[in-house]
């Protein structure tokens, strides 16, 4: 009659596990066998290459449809705030439509209605809009 014991569930399980992979590495070391996760695996510098593709490819694929594209918007952004001139009407982002008036280092001046100006961080204008808005 074969009797079997319950120990705490998993930890039974993975004891004995952890039990079997121990005497396959010590046979296979006894007996000069390669590993079994070692067959056929490239050595040297080949296997570093081999392991880290995966991540280099990944990060690949991030640079070239998030990083590069945000930094080419934000130097897009840039010559558009560096070339605003009086005249030019824009788009702040409180969403505010108004006319440049002057600028001054960081500073623009819009007309937003008659007799009302306001003055504006540079960085604050995201766009430059038609006549309408």
């Amino acid at each position: 009659m074969k009797r079997t014991w319950m120990i705490a569930g998993s930890a039974a399980v993975a004891a004995t596990a952890s039990l079997t992979l121990a005497r396959g590495a010590a046979w296979a070391q006894a007996t000069g066998a390669a590993p079994a996760g070692a067959a056929g695996a490239p050595a040297g510098p080949l296997a570093f290459i081999v392991q880290f593709a995966p991540f280099l490819l990944v990060f690949a694929i991030m640079y070239f449809l998030m990083i590069r594209p945000q930094q080419q918007k934000q130097q897009e952004m840039s010559k558009l705030q560096s070339g605003l001139k009086k005249g030019d009407r824009v788009l702040t982002q409180a969403g505010i439509f108004g006319t440049v008036v002057g600028v001054d280092g960081d500073k623009a001046v819009l007309r937003v209605d008659e007799n009302v100006k306001l003055e504006f961080q540079r960085s604050t204008i995201i766009g430059v809009v038609g006549d309408k808005a």
